[in-house]
């Protein structure tokens, strides 16, 4: 099944709750992905990341029958995205890969490491910024 995924900055959530499929020209920072489910990995995510328990992301679009949503991340995890080292987040990946594997959701480490430094990136440029950071996904 495609699952299109893209991570953006936003100054807000009723600005973020206007971005998605229809609206992918939006001119925010950034991060086209694919083929995985972004709410489950942002939870692996900041366990592996952050340690211990995930805070959880926050609905801003909750998902409905069209198989559409918008959430925020926790600003727990953009921090330590920010902050984490290139070795940091390649460590990371393999193990998000390996945990994907066992969920059968695919994600090769490769694919993994380039979302989580691209993904790092976007958090930076978020805390410059002083605005959240989300997520929107289509998984038909």
């Amino acid at each position: 099944m495609p699952i299109t995924v893209e991570f953006f900055v936003a100054p807000d959530d009723e600005v973020a709750a206007q971005v998605g499929p229809r609206q992918r020209r939006h001119g925010f920072p950034a991060l086209a992905c694919s083929d995985f489910f972004p709410d489950d990995a942002v939870a692996d995510w900041e366990v592996l990341l952050a340690g211990g328990v995930a805070a959880g992301s926050r609905d801003v679009v909750p998902m409905k029958n069209d198989g559409f949503t918008v959430f925020q991340l926790s600003s727990g995890l953009c921090s330590a995205l920010a902050r984490a080292s290139r070795d940091r987040l390649v460590e990371v990946a393999g193990a998000w890969a390996e945990l994907a594997s066992v969920k059968e959701e695919g994600v090769p480490a490769g694919t993994a490491a380039e979302i989580l430094r691209g993904l790092a990136d976007l958090a930076r440029t978020a805390e410059s910024l002083r605005q959240p950071l989300y997520c929107w996904y289509f998984a038909p």
